[in-house]
């Protein structure tokens, strides 16, 4: 099913975006307290040098930045949706995304979200500025996007490349990892789940 979800996104890019409508409709039915949950789980991990909370539509500007000047090289893995205005403010104001960023004095250092669908799945995609790298921001943003989609009573996945060897370690840090399936070029559909200590905590 991820499969086909993935081929008619990139083959059918109109279609894809009346699927999305619809989901984003009954995701707000089925989960409606989706970014009151994010709000509470951003408010557990944020500290003094860095703050997580959820991406709203006067953020768009600055997160359009943020996108557009990360270097190419380190794009190659991160393609999860156009990094234009439009999209993005439709991302912020939908309901099947919980779109959030990590902020220090200085302006953003990292993003992720959830794409959420009203099946009860959310897939989970991020991106760290390298000026941020190894302060354990990625496995934050793995463990936190575990813990919003346990607590909303979703299923968090994720599709990463077997060669993003950074993403993984990332990853399997943050969350206890599965692999469910071996899409096409590559890529491993991971089924993540909060690690057995942090589920005790809750």
């Amino acid at each position: 099913m991820t499969g086909l979800l993935v081929k008619i996104k990139y083959a059918f890019p109109g279609l894809w975006r009346m699927v999305e409508w619809g989901n984003g409709q009954l995701t707000a039915l089925r989960y409606p307290r989706l970014k009151e949950i994010a709000e509470r789980e951003c408010a557990k991990v944020s500290g003094e040098e860095l703050t997580w909370s959820l991406v709203t539509p006067d953020d768009v500007p600055a997160l359009t930045r943020f996108l557009n000047g990360i270097p190419e090289e380190r794009l190659g893995y991160f393609a999860p949706h156009p990094f234009d205005e439009a999209t993005l403010r439709r991302m912020a104001k939908g309901s099947s995304f919980v779109m959030l960023k990590v902020t220090t004095p200085t302006g953003i250092a990292g993003y992720h979200f959830l794409r959420c669908f009203f099946i009860g799945r959310a897939f989970h995609g991020l991106i760290v500025d390298h000026r941020y790298g190894g302060k354990g921001i990625g496995s934050t943003m793995w463990r936190l996007g575990a813990n919003i989609a346990r607590q909303s009573g979703m299923e968090m996945y994720a599709t990463i490349s077997k060669d993003n060897l950074p993403s993984l370690n990332s990853c399997r840090r943050g969350c206890e990892t599965q692999v469910t399936e071996q899409l096409a070029e590559g890529y491993l559909l991971l089924k993540l789940r909060p690690k057995e200590a942090e589920s005790v905590k809750k």
